[in-house]
């Protein structure tokens, strides 16, 4: 059965993702190979991302777009001779996505602000707040860390009034996911020490338990105070990370505790911990997940992770991302490659007579738009 043709019609809701760059007129090898690696290092993309399976799949499906052959020297030629605002609004288009949640926290400085970045495209926006980036604004004009969390609280209160659906944090960035309560006497230490560097006029970088932790469960408390879900990163992502630390069973304080009961959490990423992120959904009402980032970035893994998050995961609680930034090519590729992971996981099932080709094709059109539909409260 080909699900993909039956979800057509379907207009994705990309509820993690990130935003475009202006459109450049033209790429290099470099670039484009940078937006397909989490890698800081230059000389990954140099030598390396070339070399992986999801950049070869990258290339295949762009040079199918463009009608050349299928290298990167020839995709390139052929996407630096087109028009690029048109090619980038051409590429967007064959994504299906009726409506991007962005994160803006994390751009580069030529990046599209979220009203240009509507335009530009001609899909809707909505925002997701950094939790980290607002906080780390606050931290000069508080006086101490309980004015500093009552600061953060309001301010995700405005970005609520403004027309902001979520708030995202990457504490998995910057500290552990093993949540533990917070000790007041290291979060008093850890806040003088940002506020003196505030007050030099030296960047303030949130770091560290006691602070990260603090801030994610007075988030915690705001979002469902607001009613909006909250996106916490685990597994696969930017290597300041320890991916040991950011499994999403350490999150059991905030989804065990009934303090917490009302908060829904969408887990981001989750490979290589897509299974504990797949119990964690089958266990806990209101925990959802996506694959954004592994698919593409973990090439055939991304589309296994897929299969065997769906074999626990009810698909009322999988949800459609790319996790794109910056290109057109990304949002592309991401948004092909998730579509075919996840008809191929639910045909698996309709193969295996475990599902009905008509509960496969509404499964999917959950996956695509009907869960963050509802989880976002979008209607």
């Amino acid at each position: 059965m080909d699900l993909i043709g039956a979800w057509g019609d379907v207009q994705a809701v990309d509820h993690h993702c990130h935003p475009l760059r202006h459109w450049p007129a033209e790429l290099t090898a470099v670039e484009l190979r940078s937006a397909f690696t989490e890698a800081i290092d230059p000389l990954i993309a140099e030598h390396h991302v070339q070399n992986t399976a999801a950049y070869h799949d990258a290339i295949r499906r762009l040079a199918a777009e463009l009608g050349c052959t299928p290298t990167e020297s020839a995709v390139l030629s052929a996407r630096n001779s087109e028009d690029p605002a048109a090619y980038s609004r051409r590429l967007l288009e064959k994504t299906g996505t009726g409506l991007m949640l962005v994160d803006h926290g994390f751009a580069s400085a030529d990046a599209f602000t979220a009203h240009e970045q509507e335009r530009a495209t001609g899909i809707a926006q909505r925002e997701i707040l950094r939790l980290e980036t607002m906080a780390e604004r606050l931290v000069a004009t508080s006086q101490d860390p309980r004015e500093w969390l009552d600061r953060v609280r309001a301010g995700i209160g405005e970005a609520v009034h403004r027309g902001a659906v979520g708030v995202k944090t990457i504490c998995a960035y910057r500290s552990t996911l093993k949540l533990q309560p917070v000790d007041t006497d290291s979060l008093g230490v850890g806040f003088g020490a940002l506020r003196e560097r505030a007050e030099r006029g030296e960047p303030v970088r949130l770091g560290g338990a006691a602070l990260c932790h603090a801030l994610l469960f007075e988030a915690a408390e705001e979002c469902i105070a607001l009613d909006i879900p909250l996106q916490v990163h685990c597994g696969f992502g930017d290597p300041d990370e320890d991916l040991a630390e950011t499994s999403p069973l350490g999150l059991r304080p905030l989804l065990a505790n009934p303090g917490y009961r009302g908060l829904r959490m969408a887990l981001l990423h989750c490979y290589p911990y897509h299974r504990e992120a797949a119990y964690l959904c089958s266990v806990f009402p209101e925990v959802y997940m996506d694959l954004s980032l592994a698919i593409p970035m973990a090439g055939q893994e991304g589309a296994r992770a897929m299969r065997e998050a769906l074999g626990l995961c009810p698909v009322s609680k999988m949800l459609y991302a790319t996790d794109a930034t910056r290109y057109a090519e990304v949002y592309f590729v991401a948004a092909a490659a998730y579509r075919e992971a996840l008809a191929g996981a639910l045909g698996e099932l309709v193969d295996r007579s475990a599902m009905t080709a008509d509960a496969a094709v509404a499964a999917g059109e959950l996956v695509l738009r009907g869960n963050a539909t509802r989880i976002y409260r979008l209607d």
